[in-house]
């Protein structure tokens, strides 16, 4: 369904987060319109949304209206979940809400559950790998989409000894799904670039010690407590390029930390919190984050403001937002 790459043309990804379709009618118009027309007007060969995308709608209503939309704009597409899909006890479960995805014929997320090579099921709903090709039908870029969970068990809270925790403590990455994607590097000999929401415990570490390369960093980082060892398997294995988060909308910053870039998405929804209304400045960054891969798998980053691209669209948005 994606076109190979070729030394000519490469591969453009517009990448979402954040959206929080939520069933607040004015917002929700809003931010489907907006993502509408930027897929519509850039065209681009594939649409990931890095969780948070739909976290409202009774019997998966809202999941269906965006499901239909992607469907309708013929463009494929990769979800992941966030950490409030599914929360809202009107909303269908995050199950549920995978499997409405998947019934999007463009939707690029396989059916059940991925697996380890030994046979154990991964935690989550997706967790998937979309393999890029050149022209010559070599896999050249491998594209990796993990489930970071929604809140930490109870189990593991008594395990790590977490059961007053400082924060809200956020999920992380388990054992079988770090040793997935340790598989899947071996599989192919080519970069990657891995999508989850939750930003790993060394976008902290990598904003305390290292100097950002755009962007900026707006809110603390909201990240696991507990370090289940993700960054260091991406360093042993030598081959993925950048690890992209959403979850915090108004960080918007990449780094490049010991030779891997950490990245937020930028923030695409029009419903949540954002830099006005945490009175961090009155234009929005809220937009959509573009991935350009080469026929080497090479990866170059950009972004697309709304307010810059739909200058007709700014009175409509911002007496919205200011309610």
């Amino acid at each position: 369904m994606i076109r190979r790459i070729t030394p000519d043309r490469p591969l453009r990804i517009l990448g979402f987060t954040d959206t929080h379709i939520n069933g607040t009618e004015a917002t929700d118009t809003w931010t489907l319109r907006l993502i509408r027309e930027t897929i519509e007007t850039e065209k681009p060969d594939l649409a990931v949304f890095v969780g948070d995308n739909v976290t409202g709608g009774k019997g998966g209503a809202l999941a269906e209206r965006f499901a239909d939309m992607m469907t309708a704009l013929k463009t494929p597409w990769c979800p992941v979940l966030g950490n409030h899909e599914g929360e809202d006890p009107d909303c269908i479960n995050r199950a549920g809400m995978t499997e409405i995805f998947r019934r999007s014929p463009y939707c690029l997320t396989p059916p059940g559950r991925t697996r380890t090579a030994d046979g154990r099921v991964l935690f989550g709903d997706t967790n998937y790998a979309v393999p890029l090709y050149d022209d010559k039908g070599r896999v050249c870029h491998k594209l990796i989409f993990l489930d970071g969970g929604d809140g930490m068990s109870e189990a593991d809270r008594r395990r790590f000894g977490l059961e007053h925790p400082p924060r809200y403590p956020y999920d992380y990455l388990k054992d079988e799904q770090i040793a997935w994607y340790r598989e899947e590097m071996r599989r192919d000999d080519c970069p990657s670039m891995v999508f989850c929401h939750i930003p790993l415990p060394e976008f902290r570490t990598a904003a305390e010690e290292g100097r950002l390369l755009a962007g900026k960093k707006r809110e603390s980082i909201c990240s696991p407590i507990y370090n289940s060892g993700m960054f260091d398997a991406m360093l042993e294995e030598g081959k993925t390029l950048a690890y992209v988060a959403g979850h915090d909308h108004v960080n918007d910053f990449r780094i490049l930390y010991r030779g891997i870039q950490l990245a937020y998405n930028r923030m695409s929804g029009i419903s949540s919190y954002n830099v006005i209304s945490e009175k961090l400045g009155d234009r929005l960054i809220q937009g959509c984050s573009v991935y350009t891969i080469d026929a080497r798998g090479g990866v170059t980053f950009g972004d697309i403001f709304y307010e810059d691209r739909y200058p007709g669209y700014h009175d409509g948005i911002h007496a919205v937002i200011r309610k």
